[in-house]
């Protein structure tokens, strides 16, 4: 009988050592998972940060080392499209590039601010009826009711637009205002430079223009 205790006690022996090493494996496994996972998220946020990294190297690099000529400013959009078509026929990679600038005066006529909307949309209808189109009404800000009649790049326009329409019985004002200045320019790498013949022949056909190294615009 006692061989049959002690083959029970070890038969519970082995349970019990098989149970905890099993749960010992499970917990380790459970760790190692979870582990796993962690690594895996923080590998990826790093990887994330890498490649941020990276292409912030990229534009830095870009924008310090990459150099292009640039050829300018043209008037119109046309001007700048011919130049552009001259030089890409001769083999140079142009982009064209448009700037704006808030340099330029302008000159705004309006009547002013009506006491109520109600007020403003009457000067509207008096307009409409002396064969007036060209207005709207203005909604938010300091000319809240004021009923634009136009803005202009030259004063003797808004002078003649203004007297137009105190012809007709109303008080209108001039107030000056920031344009706008719209300049075209052309750009390309400095691995094509251009001839002198060809950028004088350039400047002769479009004054005021120049040539000039830049750092290249984003593409």
């Amino acid at each position: 009988m006692k061989w049959v205790v002690y083959a029970l006690l070890l038969v519970n022996l082995a349970v019990g050592l098989w149970h905890y090493r099993f749960k010992e494996a499970e917990t380790t496994s459970t760790v190692t998972s979870e582990d796993d996972g962690l690594r895996l998220v923080l590998v990826k946020e790093f990887l994330a940060q890498q490649d941020a990294s990276s292409n912030q190297i990229m534009v830095s690099e870009t924008n310090n080392t990459a150099r292009c000529y640039t050829l300018g400013p043209f008037k119109s959009k046309d001007d700048a499209g011919q130049v552009a078509e001259q030089l890409t026929a001769q083999g140079i990679p142009v982009t064209p590039r448009l700037s704006r600038d808030n340099n330029r005066q302008g000159f705004w006529v309006l009547l002013p601010p009506a006491q109520t909307r109600q007020l403003a949309r009457q000067s509207i209808n008096e307009l409409k009826a002396n064969g007036i189109k060209d207005y709207f009404l203005v909604v938010t800000g300091e000319q809240t009711n004021a009923v634009s009649l136009g803005v202009y790049s030259q004063a003797e326009l808004a002078q003649r637009r203004s007297d137009a329409i105190a012809q007709l019985g109303f008080s209108p004002k001039i107030q000056n205002v920031d344009l706008p200045l719209r300049e075209y320019w052309l750009d390309w790498p400095i691995e094509y430079p251009l001839s002198a013949g060809t950028l004088d022949k350039l400047r002769k056909q479009h004054g005021g223009i120049g040539q000039a190294e830049r750092g290249c615009p984003p593409s």
